[in-house]
């Protein structure tokens, strides 16, 4: 009777073990299955997702060209990263790189009598100074043709004179001598004349040079004294051709010094201005226009939005405002719309100088129809019980190995125990 008892209690035990385990798997499985619905929202929930592969552009780095090899975990691909809510990619594919080229000034400045001088450190004079002076001045006008002609004019105006002038229908190359007390004034105004792209100034004091030329003609001369004399004592034909050769060769190069000199002389009472003129550019007015596809649809609605911009001075900034309080810049952008409405895009284009042009478009959002409430009913049962199941699932698949060791160590306890107290009762 008593090992009956002990048996029975051991069923009873052991069923009850079992049954709390099932339903241990069953409850642990529909919590589940209401927390991973209860994590699924009914809408959409916004996020947003810029991708621009010409970031450097902007640094239009540019347009310096370094690239951000930065990789999202979504893998949109390089330079992609989140700016907040709106669900807003932007791509700029094949935007044309832009080259903004600036013509600086140069001045080539060294103390005087050491080579070359800055000639605004002082007033070139004719008579006083041992000092040349030139420019190379490049502008830019709308004629070409009748700023050459100023400028001629205006070097017979001062006392000078045109040393070489080419003139096109687009440019025009004139180089000017003017008078060195002259030079600062007429350069300024030939700068007045148009817009300036390049200057190059220098001055090089030639004391030095023309100290030893005139000491070599001064050793000529008297060689060429000494050779008329030898010329005029001569009583043979050899001797008398002899010296005759000699002075050629030595008037030959007086001729060449007496030339250099009158040269060095005219360069430093004559400063020299090399002017070359090219037509102004017709600038084309900024203007953008704005295509969208599709313009209406169905919520969550996709847009693609593309900005053309033309004329003004590249490089150009495109900002867009989507009408739902969201706003991105660049030229391709994709916009999606969650909510049912109308929203009016406006899209602006900044260029280099700061014009502004601007356009607009309208989109319009329809929400989705909604499905019958039965659909829905039946819809929400069936994935509650597919939710279930999985749950049941997920949770016997730790229960049940955590109970299949928990046997393996009371089972045997517990039959030793009943051993023990069989032989006891047998006693």
């Amino acid at each position: 009777m008593g090992q009956s008892a002990v048996n029975l209690h051991g069923r009873v035990t052991t069923g009850r073990v079992l049954m709390g385990l099932v339903a241990l798997i069953v409850v642990g499985g529909f919590v589940l299955a209401l927390l991973s619905m209860a994590g699924t929202p009914g809408s959409f929930a916004p996020a947003t997702t810029t991708y621009n592969p010409y970031a450097s552009l902007q640094d239009l780095t540019s347009l310096t060209g370094a690239a951000n090899n930065a990789v999202s975990a979504h893998g949109f691909g390089p330079d992609t990263y989140y700016t907040g809510p709106g669900n807003t990619e932007v791509v700029n594919p094949g935007q044309a790189a832009t080259v903004t080229t600036t013509v600086s000034t140069t001045t080539q400045a060294v103390p005087p009598g050491q080579g070359m001088s800055n000639v605004t450190q002082g007033t070139p004079t004719a008579a006083g100074g041992l000092i040349e002076f030139s420019s190379d001045l490049s502008i830019r006008t709308s004629a070409p043709e009748q700023t050459a002609s100023g400028v001629v004019a205006l070097a017979y105006s001062v006392g000078g004179y045109v040393a070489y002038q080419s003139t096109y229908s687009n440019s025009a190359y004139v180089v000017i001598r003017v008078p060195a007390a002259e030079y600062q004034q007429v350069l300024a105004k030939v700068e007045a004349m148009g817009t300036v792209l390049g200057l190059t100034s220098n001055s090089n004091d030639v004391h030095v040079q023309y100290t030893d030329l005139n000491a070599t003609l001064a050793s000529l001369q008297t060689e060429q004294g000494a050779l008329l004399r030898l010329l005029n004592q001569s009583t043979t034909i050899n001797s008398t051709l002899a010296i005759e050769t000699q002075l050629q060769g030595v008037n030959q190069q007086i001729n060449e010094v007496q030339s250099e000199i009158l040269q060095m002389r005219t360069l430093i009472e004559y400063s020299t201005i090399n002017v070359t003129i090219t037509v102004t550019a017709t600038q084309v007015p900024l203007s953008i226009t704005l295509s969208a596809i599709p313009v209406n649809g169905t919520s969550p609605l996709s847009v693609t939005f593309n900005a053309v911009v033309k004329g003004g001075s590249q490089p150009y900034i495109v900002n867009y405002n989507f009408g739902d309080g969201y706003a991105s810049q660049g030229q391709v952008v994709i916009h999606t719309y969650f909510q049912a409405g109308s929203y009016k895009v406006q899209v602006s284009a900044t260029d280099q100088n700061g014009t502004v042009a601007q356009t607009s478009t309208v989109v319009r959002v329809v929400a989705p129809p909604s499905p019958s409430g039965v659909v829905t009913f039946f819809g929400y049962v069936g994935g509650l019980f597919l939710s279930v199941v999985a749950g049941i699932i997920e949770v016997a698949a730790v229960v049940l190995p955590l109970a299949a060791v928990g046997a393996a160590i009371v089972i045997p306890i517990q039959r030793r125990s009943r051993g023990q107290k069989s032989i006891k009762q047998s006693q």
